[in-house]
């Protein structure tokens, strides 16, 4: 896949799709303010929204202070535009790693599903 792929934010093939309970209006609505969506990988491999900002400077700060705190987690920025009638997705920056490897790791949790890890204190 390559970072200028363009998705419906809804859609199954959306590899960076996040379960929501907004219309495609209401998407729309809040991509006119907020166009970049800040995602970390969930246990089970599905995409969480954890901020959307007005700049992808904000998102990306946000980001690393994210990713300081939590060092094993992965994270990835989504462009939000008002193309087409669903609007679209652009996935534009990858952490830690490439897009490849953010979504191997997707599939790996997909494929062993949820598992909750256990801390040794």
């Amino acid at each position: 896949m390559s970072k200028q792929t363009l998705y419906v934010p809804n859609a199954d093939e959306n590899p960076w799709r996040v379960d929501t309970w907004m219309t495609t209006a209401e998407w729309k609505e809040v991509s006119c303010w907020y166009p970049f969506s800040l995602r970390s990988l969930m246990p089970g491999g599905r995409w969480y929204e954890d901020c959307r900002s007005t700049m992808r400077e904000e998102a990306y700060q946000i980001m690393r202070a994210l990713a300081a705190a939590n060092p094993r987690d992965f994270f990835v920025i989504v462009q939000c535009t008002l193309v087409g009638t669903d609007g679209r997705e652009k996935a534009i920056v990858h952490f830690p790693g490439s897009e490849s490897s953010l979504l191997r790791e997707r599939q790996a949790r997909l494929t062993q599903g949820w598992k909750v890890e256990e801390k040794n204190t």
